[in-house]
């Protein structure tokens, strides 16, 4: 069984064999992914929930309208900063720790165990893809589904990981 295909079953949260964690090919590229994703969560999180209704709020009106359409507008422009960001972050880290092949298939070994951390992205992804749904069927821009659905995900999983999960040190 491809390797891959293990990747995608513990992200679905599968329980894996420790052999086939191992198994999980194309580390490189599942660290870039990994520090990407986490980069265009923050920024939409940051966008929607923190600068874009601080900004209305400043700048008016405070409508709840213009709240989530400013709201929405940050989160797209921090989810686009993150996916810039995050392949860049990832390059200079690896090269500021002088991590070869080795280091980098270390890192994502230890992260492909970290439930709470593969929940967060399971939860995020999903969210994206039922806000974008949800959004292109009322008629409102997929990009902001996609933003909403997001950080919803984020949202709800940090909230049950940090209620009902172990907590990892």
């Amino acid at each position: 069984m491809p390797g891959g295909f293990y990747w995608s079953r513990n992200m679905m949260g599968q329980k894996l064999t420790d052999e086939q964690m191992r198994e999980i090919p194309h580390a490189n590229v599942e660290l870039f992914g990994h520090v990407t994703i986490k980069t265009v969560q923050a920024g939409a999180f940051l966008g929607t929930l923190l600068t874009g209704p601080l900004t209305q709020a400043i700048r008016g009106p405070r409508t709840l309208n213009a709240i989530m359409e400013t709201a929405a507008r940050h989160g797209r422009n921090g989810a686009i900063i993150g996916l810039v960001l995050g392949p860049a972050m990832t390059f200079m880290k690896c090269n500021s720790m002088n991590w070869d092949e080795e280091g980098i298939y270390d890192r994502c070994y230890r992260l492909r165990y970290n439930r709470n951390q593969v929940r967060v992205d399971r939860a995020s992804a999903l969210g994206a893809t039922a806000g974008y749904l949800v959004a292109l069927q009322i008629g409102v821009s997929g990009a902001t589904g996609f933003v909403f659905g997001m950080t919803g995900g984020v949202v709800l999983s940090a909230v049950y990981n940090s209620m009902f999960c172990e907590k990892h040190v």
